[in-house]
C-alpha cells in the first residue's frame, strides 16, 4: 500500500488531496517533488480515463520506484521527469493541475518554484500546497501564500488544523510582465528526458 510508505499519510492522505483539485477527464497533473509515488499512484489511478501523471522529482532512486510500482499496477499514465521544480521544462499552459505534498520545504530558494508552476498552468489552473509540522522541511501557510502571491495565484480554499493544512491556489492569468520576463529569461536544465513509467530514469 502506498498509504503505509510514510507515517504522515494519515495526516495528508492522499484520496483527500486528489479531491482537493477535482480532476477531470483528460487531466494533465503534475506531483512536484513526488517523491516514491505515494500521491502519484493514487493520482494516475483517478486520472486513468485519458489522463496522464507528471512525476516530478531531482532524485533518480525516486522516480525508478514509482516506475516499479506503475508496472505493478499496471498503470501506463505516468510520465517521469529528473528535474529541478524550480527549473521543471514544462511547456508552458500544458498543465490543467500541480500538486506539491509535503515538498517545497526541501527546495532551495523555493520562491522559485512558484513562477515556474504558473508558467506551465493553463489560465484556470490549480497548485495544490500541502504542509504538516511532522514534516522537518514543513512551511507555514502564510509563507505560502506570499510566495505563491508573488508568482500571480490567488488562494482558493483552505483546509486544515493544527497539525496540517492543504491549500487550493489559482493561476491569475495576469502575471505582472518583470515577473514573466524574469521567468522566461532563466535557461530551463533538464536532468533527464521524460519516460514512461515502465521504463527506468537514467
Amino acid at each position: 500500500m502506498v498509504e503505509l510508505e510514510n507515517p504522515l499519510a494519515r495526516v495528508t492522505r492522499s484520496a483527500a488531496l486528489i479531491r482537493h483539485i477535482d480532476p477531470g477527464t483528460g487531466d494533465c497533473i503534475a506531483d512536484i517533488g513526488c517523491g516514491p509515488g505515494r500521491v502519484t499512484i493514487p493520482l494516475a489511478r483517478a486520472l486513468s480515463d485519458g489522463g496522464e501523471v507528471i512525476a516530478l522529482d531531482v532524485q533518480a532512486e525516486m522516480l525508478t520506484k514509482i516506475a516499479s510500482k506503475a508496472e505493478q499496477n499496471g498503470l501506463t499514465n505516468i510520465r517521469l521527469l529528473l528535474c529541478d521544480a524550480r527549473e521543471p521544462n514544462l511547456q508552458d499552459g500544458s498543465l490543467d493541475a500541480a500538486v506539491m505534498v509535503m515538498a517545497l520545504g526541501e527546495i532551495p530558494d523555493a520562491k522559485r518554484v512558484f513562477p515556474a508552476i504558473h508558467a506551465a498552468l493553463r489560465d484556470d489552473g490549480k497548485l495544490l500546497v500541502c504542509e504538516s509540522v511532522f514534516d522537518p522541511h514543513y512551511v507555514s501557510r502564510g509563507k505560502v501564500v506570499d510566495m505563491a502571491t508573488a508568482a500571480g495565484f490567488v488562494e482558493s480554499s483552505y483546509q486544515g488544523n493544527r497539525f496540517a493544512y492543504s491549500i487550493v491556489l489559482q493561476k491569475s492569468p495576469k502575471l505582472s510582465g518583470n515577473m514573466r520576463r524574469q521567468h522566461a529569461a532563466r535557461p530551463k536544465k533538464l536532468l533527464s528526458e521524460p519516460q514512461h513509467a515502465c521504463g527506468r530514469p537514467k
